[in-house]
């Protein structure tokens, strides 16, 4: 069997630490790192790095009445957003033009209601001329509605002549198959 050497009473090896005077106090600082409260050493770059991090320069601000220079941009960056510069002192922003209080906003125009109704009657009656007189009755409003619809948009200014002028042809073509299909109906049950 052996023994540990006189010196040493730990049987694996380990030297002792002399024990120290205050039992709470922190332990040593490993190598190389400050002990605490002291400031770690400024790490001085390799100058022969290509890759390594050099020291941030200190920003310097523009003299007055001169613009700060724009930061550098990436142009192989594709979503680099451009900055405009800003403001120098002595330039104020613009203030926001709102139109004048009951002032009309200046949004599409209204359409007209008669306009819309002499289509949808004249786009029917072409449709409805099978039956002879319905035909003929639709036409009629159509053509009605889009004369109407037409002095309207001119006094009011309203949006919708495009409706108007379609009741008014697709009224017209309704009330000539409507009577030609009438005048051929009462022809056939003379005969």
């Amino acid at each position: 069997m052996t023994y540990p050497p006189p010196g040493n009473s730990d049987p694996y090896g380990q030297p002792q630490q002399p024990p120290s005077q205050d039992p709470f106090a922190s332990p040593p600082p490993a190598y190389g790192q400050p002990a605490f409260g002291e400031q770690p050493p400024a790490a001085t770059p390799n100058p022969y790095d290509p890759y390594a991090q050099q020291p941030p320069a200190a920003p310097q601000s523009p003299a007055y009445g001169q613009q700060s220079p724009a930061a550098p941009q990436n142009p192989y960056d594709p979503y680099a957003q451009q900055q405009s510069p800003a403001p120098q002192y002595g330039q104020p922003y613009a203030a926001p033009q709102y139109p004048a209080y009951g002032a009309p906003m200046g949004g599409p125009a209204k359409k007209n209601g008669m306009a819309i109704g002499a289509m949808a009657t004249g786009i029917a009656s072409i449709p409805l001329a099978c039956c002879a007189f319905l035909g003929i009755i639709a036409g009629i409003v159509a053509i009605v509605l889009g004369i109407v619809a037409n002095k309207q948009i001119a006094q009011r200014g309203e949006d919708g002549k495009g409706f108007a002028l379609t009741g008014l042809i697709c009224g017209g073509v309704g009330l000539l198959l409507g009577i030609v299909n009438a005048i051929v109906g009462v022809a056939m049950n003379l005969t």
